[in-house]
């Protein structure tokens, strides 16, 4: 029987990650796969004003003592944001430069990205336990990063083998977002990237999708309408909701049936589904929180002996 953990959309959370280390020996699985998005969405400066840092988040306006500034850095991070400790002169320089500020998030994503495939090495280095993979919100910098790393396996674009003759197929690549990110594309597009993946596989009957993109209205993809302003659309109803998955990832799941499906991407749509033989997970993402949630999915033979969403 193989044991595996799968997470999704950790956002740069420094805690989320430290927590992903852990799940191998805590529930003791096989293997753990995380899927993207890997990376932080904002840089947060705090700036230095006398003795006391003053930052700004979520609308809200804080002023600290130098001596918290470690403590406040680290609740940030853990967040997924990528704090950045600077002078008042460097804060008007960055706002009058788009591409300084575009070297400057490249430059804090990376670091963190290095720091976390650094702190797997002591338990990981050489062993093949951990699968991790970008998606839409991550820059080409991260490929670069795990494909160098000897503590994770990276698997975007590839098939990868798995103890007890498993194969898995990753694909990060989603359909059109509002937010314009780094890997999405038409879903006529990124057909053909997954039927090349998917004729690497000898078999299906064995077989991961490891898609970021949930399959499209499949339950695993239901978020809210948005707005040309990204507000939420609301109407007499209440918040309106539609489908936002990937019509090329279910035309994969319903033609080639393979095993199993792991996607995220749609946080709010934790659940699973089944297409036949095929079943489909999307654990969600508290990642704000703190808090990871995962799948746990025991495989045995040809068949899904179970699965269960858990938090870490």
């Amino acid at each position: 029987m193989l044991k595996l953990f799968f997470a999704s959309d950790v956002h740069g959370s420094d805690i989320c990650w430290k927590k992903f280390l852990k799940v191998v020996d805590y529930y003791k699985v096989d293997l753990a796969i995380l899927g993207g998005d890997l990376t932080g969405k904002m840089v947060v400066p705090f700036v230095k004003d006398g003795t006391e840092y003053a930052y700004s988040l979520f609308g809200r306006d804080t002023k600290i003592p130098t001596t918290q500034l470690d403590e406040e850095c680290l609740k940030v991070s853990n967040a997924g944001y990528y704090p950045y400790p600077c002078e008042k002169e460097e804060v008007q320089r960055l706002s009058k430069d788009e591409q300084a500020q575009t070297d400057l998030f490249n430059q804090l994503m990376a670091k963190r990205m290095q720091e976390w495939v650094d702190a797997a090495l002591p338990r990981f280095k050489g062993k093949s336990q951990l699968y991790v993979s970008p998606g839409n919100d991550d820059r080409p910098i991260v490929d670069e990063i795990l494909e160098k790393s000897e503590a994770v396996v990276a698997c975007e674009r590839k098939l990868v083998h798995l103890p007890d003759g498993y194969d898995m197929v990753t694909c990060g690549w989603v359909n059109p977002t509002p937010w314009k990110t780094a890997r999405e594309t038409p879903d006529e597009k990124i057909e053909p990237m997954l039927e090349e993946l998917m004729r690497k596989a000898e078999s299906t009957q064995k077989l991961i999708c490891n898609f970021h993109a949930p399959p499209y209205n499949s339950g695993l993809d239901t978020a809210p309408k948005l707005t040309s302003d990204f507000s939420v659309k609301v109407s007499i109803g209440g918040v309106e909701l539609a489908p936002m998955g990937s019509k090329a990832v279910r035309k994969m799941i319903e033609k080639y049936k393979p095993l199993l499906g792991l996607h995220g991407h749609i946080h709010e749509s934790a659940g699973f589904r089944r297409f036949g033989r095929t079943l489909c997970v999307n654990p969600g993402s508290e990642y704000a929180e703190g808090v990871l949630r995962g799948y746990l999915v025991f495989l045995s033979g040809e068949k899904v002996q179970g699965h269960w969403r858990v938090a870490s």
